[in-house]
């Protein structure tokens, strides 16, 4: 069961069990001084990473409410005062929303990271002079588009200019006569590969 939830599920249901079991302790042994209740932190650290902030403050209020009942029934003096009661809240909750909050945010920059990343790569696999794709670019987008099933054709070609200048003006204007769904990228000094739509050979060689 455990094998097929996802991470913050497995968190959630491991934190039932800790309050399962520090509950019926409290229950059964519970007394000041034996410090069974901190047990409760666990539970509340698990749900917080799970589901942050607020869920953190939630565990903390059902930790206090769980220690009250344990506490009554153990006649502790919880049941003439509420003060114990209140620390016990504060306590719980503020570290369940302490530790969510971090927790929230740290997911929260990891996405940020990866979208940062994301765009590196992307901008990485462009030539700054031309505005085409590298070869590791055009590599990538083929099998992308074999992953998607849709037809497409991909055209190589050398050209007998061996001027860097002159290539990089053919391969800027080779880049604006394509069309959106297209991608250039040179694949060598002279050489050149396209990667166009195309359902049919002839529609490859009209491209």
């Amino acid at each position: 069961m455990l094998a097929r939830m996802s991470g913050p599920r497995r968190l959630e249901a491991t934190a039932l069990v800790v309050y399962a079991l520090v509950f019926i302790l409290l229950f059964a042994f519970g007394r000041p001084g034996l410090g069974i209740s901190q047990g409760f932190y666990l539970a509340i650290v698990l749900v917080a990473l799970a589901g942050g902030p607020v869920s953190g403050i939630g565990a903390g209020v059902l930790a206090t409410l769980l220690w009250g009942i344990a506490a009554a029934h153990n006649g502790s003096a919880v049941t003439a005062s509420l003060e114990p009661l209140a620390i016990r809240l504060a306590s719980y909750s503020a570290a369940g929303a302490a530790v969510g909050y971090f927790a929230h945010r740290g997911r929260q920059m990891l996405a940020e990271s990866l979208h940062v990343l994301d765009e590196l790569l992307r901008v990485a696999r462009r030539e700054v002079a031309t505005g085409t794709i590298t070869a590791e670019g055009i590599h990538a987008r083929i099998v992308k588009r074999a992953e998607e099933s849709s037809p497409f054709a991909v055209l190589v070609g050398t050209t007998a200019e061996t001027s860097e200048v002159t290539m990089r003006r053919a391969m800027r204007a080779l880049a604006a006569a394509a069309g959106p769904e297209s991608e250039i990228a040179r694949v060598g000094r002279t050489r050149v590969a396209v990667v166009v739509p195309a359902e049919t050979a002839d529609e490859a060689q009209r491209a």
